[in-house]
C-alpha cells in the first residue's frame, strides 16, 4: 500500500524519484525500492515523507484514505519551499560546473558552498542598496 501511495503522490507533484531521494538523503535506487515495494521506509522516513507531502502518516500506511487527517508540526519543511531550494541548488551546482569550479559528479564541498552563499548574499545586499539609492529611498 505505501509503495502505491508514494508513487501516486510523487506523480501528482511531477517529481522524480531522485528529488525525493535527495530530500530523504538516500540513493535514488533506495527510494525506488520503496515505490517497488521491495523495501519499507523506517518510521523516521515515513514522518519525513508525511511532512513533505503534508499528509498523515496513516494515509501513507493505508490506515485511512483521508490525506488531510494531519496537522503539520512546527519543524516540518514546506514542500514548495523545499522544491524551490532544490531548484536553486541545482542552478548553483550547474553554474559551478560550467565555471570549472567542480566536476560533474562531484558533490559541492562545504567550502565552495559557503563561499557561494557568503559572496552571493553580500553581492545581493549591495545591489539592493544601490537600487534603493537610485529609487530615492
Amino acid at each position: 500500500m505505501i509503495n502505491e501511495r508514494l508513487k501516486k503522490l510523487r506523480k501528482e507533484r511531477n517529481l522524480l524519484q531522485k528529488d525525493l531521494a535527495k530530500y530523504l538523503n538516500i540513493s535514488t535506487s533506495a527510494y525506488g525500492y520503496y515505490e517497488q515495494g521491495k523495501r519499507d521506509p523506517d518510521t523516521e522516513t515515513i514522518k519525513k515523507l508525511a511532512d513533505y507531502f503534508d499528509i498523515s502518516a496513516d494515509y501513507l500506511l493505508g490506515r485511512t484514505d483521508n490525506k488531510n487527517n494531519y496537522t503539520k508540526s512546527d519543524n516540518s519543511i514546506d514542500s514548495t519551499k523545499y522544491n524551490a531550494y532544490l531548484e536553486m541548488n541545482d542552478k548553483i551546482h550547474k553554474n559551478l560546473i560550467d565555471k570549472g569550479v567542480v566536476i560533474e559528479d562531484e558533490k559541492d564541498s562545504k567550502y565552495v558552498f559557503d563561499k557561494v552563499i557568503k559572496y552571493g548574499i553580500d553581492t545581493a545586499i549591495e545591489i539592493i542598496k544601490l537600487e534603493k539609492k537610485l529609487e530615492g529611498h
